[in-house]
C-alpha cells in the first residue's frame, strides 16, 4: 500500500495514525510521481475523478477538470501537484480519499 501524504495537512497527519507500518508513506509535493502513477490512481478509482482533486487550488481554479481526460488529468497532476486531494491511500485494487479519515480506519478494519 502507498499513502499519498501532505505533512502541512492536518487530515494526512491524522491519517497517519491508523496506518501499518508497511504502507510506503508518498511525499507527492516533494518527491516526482510520474504521469504513469497518476493515470494508475485515476483508472482505479471508483467514484467521481474530480473527488481525487483539489479544485479551489489555484493551478485548477477556473478550469473545468471534468472536461480533461484520464491522461490529461494525470499530466496537468505531474506539473501541479498540489492539486491531488490529500490524503489518498492506494491500496492496491483500491483508492481511498482520506477525507474524513475514518474512511481509511474504516478501509483497514479487519
Amino acid at each position: 500500500m502507498k499513502y499519498y501524504h501532505n505533512p502541512r495537512c492536518s487530515k494526512s497527519r491524522q491519517g497517519l495514525t491508523f496506518l501499518p507500518s508497511s504502507v510506503e508513506i508518498i511525499l507527492y509535493l516533494k518527491e516526482e510521481v510520474s504521469a504513469l502513477v497518476y493515470r494508475s490512481l485515476l483508472q482505479r478509482y471508483d467514484g467521481n475523478l474530480i473527488d481525487l482533486l483539489r479544485i479551489q487550488e489555484s493551478p485548477a481554479k477556473g478550469l473545468d477538470l471534468n472536461t480533461y481526460s484520464i491522461e490529461d488529468l494525470a499530466e496537468f497532476l505531474t506539473q501541479n501537484p498540489i492539486v491531488l486531494q490529500r490524503p489518498i491511500l492506494d491500496a492496491g485494487e483500491s483508492i481511498i480519499i482520506g477525507r474524513p479519515v475514518e474512511n481509511i480506519s474504516n478501509f483497514l478494519k479487519p
